[in-house]
Formats: structure tokens, sequence, C-alpha cells
């Protein structure tokens, strides 16, 4: 059976597998704002190199975040409509959780990984995996919007931090900051074998709301 992954939360990254065989894995890094005109086109495209249509696809995993929410709304719309049509089956798998995994490899014997999304007004979000008795990462608790120094209190202690957006590394702690993997993008390979997954592919977000007074009315 054919299991198609996709991440829209930072550009667009799809992955295709025949059981455990990873048939073909690519990203496009494409603006949040470009999504819903180019994610289409261009997963249509990928399949037809591969000699595959949306309809061989029996299963799906979307990635839900955190990450852009115009990008993870569109993709998760997106394959909502697919399986509408063709049957498949879908589950949502946090991005986070690709991210987790590819730290965990790189640091060798992690047990506890801490993801870092840009929460905006100087803030980050923190999401924390820990390996317990299973050999497999495990969400312990919802994101957490922090102030970036609060990283450094025991509560919020990872033995390896990751994170897709280099850009917040100057407004983390230093000793955060030298010890975080940065990765381009989540890597749909690796949404394929996550374990558990939510039917109704809610996207993962939680920055706080920013209120922006109206502009006023000009009167002609």
């Amino acid at each position: 059976m054919l299991h198609a992954a996709l991440d829209t939360s930072i550009g667009s990254s799809f992955a295709v597998a025949d059981g455990s065989t990873i048939l073909f894995n690519t990203h496009l890094q494409t603006p949040a704002r470009d999504s819903d005109r180019e994610l289409a086109p261009w997963l249509i495209g990928q399949l037809a190199e591969h000699n595959m249509q949306l309809a061989d696809i029996r299963r799906w995993t979307i990635g839900i975040g955190p990450g852009s929410f115009s990008g993870l709304r569109f993709g998760i719309a997106f394959l909502k409509g697919v399986v509408a049509v063709t049957g498949a089956e879908l589950r949502g798998v946090p991005s986070s959780q690709a991210l987790a995994d590819a730290a965990a490899e790189h640091a060798g014997s992690a047990n506890r990984v801490g993801v870092l999304h840009d929460a905006r007004c100087s803030q980050v979000i923190l999401t924390v995996y820990e390996r317990k008795a299973a050999s497999t990462l495990k969400l312990v608790a919802e994101p957490a919007i922090l102030q970036p120094e609060q990283l450094l209190l025991p509560e919020y202690a990872c033995d390896a931090w990751t994170t897709a957006q280099p850009e917040l590394l100057p407004s983390l702690p230093k000793r955060v900051a030298e010890a975080t993997f940065v990765q381009p993008f989540p890597d749909a390979s690796r949404l394929l074998q996550a374990q558990d997954g939510d039917a109704a592919c809610e996207p993962v977000y939680v920055r706080p709301p920013v209120f922006v007074s109206p502009q006023p009315i000009r009167k002609p």
C-alpha cells in the first residue's frame, strides 16, 4: 500500500513509501503566501514523475505544525479534499515529531529533545519529546510559549535542541543556541514512521493572539 506524507509547516515536504521502502522524498521551498498556488501542481507533478496519481495513495499523513499557519491550513484542506474524492485514509502528526526524531538521531543518545519554533513577539514555542520505555520519542506536553531565557529553567531542560528556523538563534540563550541542531525543514519521510495520528488533523496553533488597532476610516 502506498503511504504518502506531506508537511507544509515550513515550505512543502513530500514523501511516498511502499511499505517500509521510501520511494521518494522531496521538498519545495516556497513562501507560505504562495503555498495555495504552488502546492497542488508541484505535488501532482512529483507523483507524475514517478508514474503515480493522487488516487494511487491509499494512506496520507499530514504535518499539523507548529509552523506557518497559512501553509498548514492549506495543506490540511488540500488533503482533506483529496481523500474525500479518493477514499484514502488521512491522519495528522505534529511536524515537530519529524524535527525531534532527526535531532535525536543527530545527537545519538538524547532522551529529551526540545523543538523550537518562532512564536513572534520575541517569544519561542517549545515542544518537548521524551524517549521513555519505547525506543521512539513521545510528545510529553502541549507546546508552550516561553520567553527565550525560560529555556534555562530546570523544568525545560533538554538533552538536545533543534529548530528549522535559524533566525531564532540570536534570541536564544547562548548555551541553548550553541547546542541547537538546525534543520532546513521537517522531513516528511519521518512522519510516515509515526505510530500515532489525529484523524481530525487540527493544526497546532499556539501563538497568543496579537491585536492590531484598526486603521481609521478615510473620508473622501
